[in-house]
């Protein structure tokens, strides 16, 4: 494993030491965590960079814009938004006919009454 050295202010490091302190891991643990998820997100940062070039390299604003309805309809999630408008009507009706004949059962039959204190 490489070893790195780091200048950092004297704030910085009394915080470190905090957090090593207060959760009993090494300020080892938390520098290297500080650098990944900082790399993680300068690469996300970089992935978006290269997708807006490719975007203006393909002529950016001159491309053909579509709706969302237009995308949904390209995509057919207006097909599976129906399919699952369907079955989610047919779950609800086979609910609803469940709580009915529960009830049905229970007509006639008295609850506890629960006394007021």
């Amino acid at each position: 494993m490489a070893m790195v050295t780091v200048r950092l202010s004297d704030e910085l490091r009394a915080r470190i030491d905090n957090l090593a302190e207060r959760s009993g891991r090494p300020k080892s643990y938390f520098v290297r965590e500080l650098i990944l998820r900082g790399i993680e997100e300068f690469e996300e940062d970089l992935r978006d960079l290269e997708a807006i070039r490719e975007y203006l390299a393909a002529g950016g604003r001159d491309q053909k814009r579509i709706s969302m309805k237009e995308l949904s309809v390209e995509l057919e999630l207006d097909k599976l938004e129906s399919r699952n408008h369907s079955s989610s009507s047919q779950t609800t009706k086979k609910a609803t006919s469940v709580r009915s004949a529960k009830n049905a059962k229970s007509v006639g039959r008295t609850s506890p009454t629960r006394k007021s204190s």
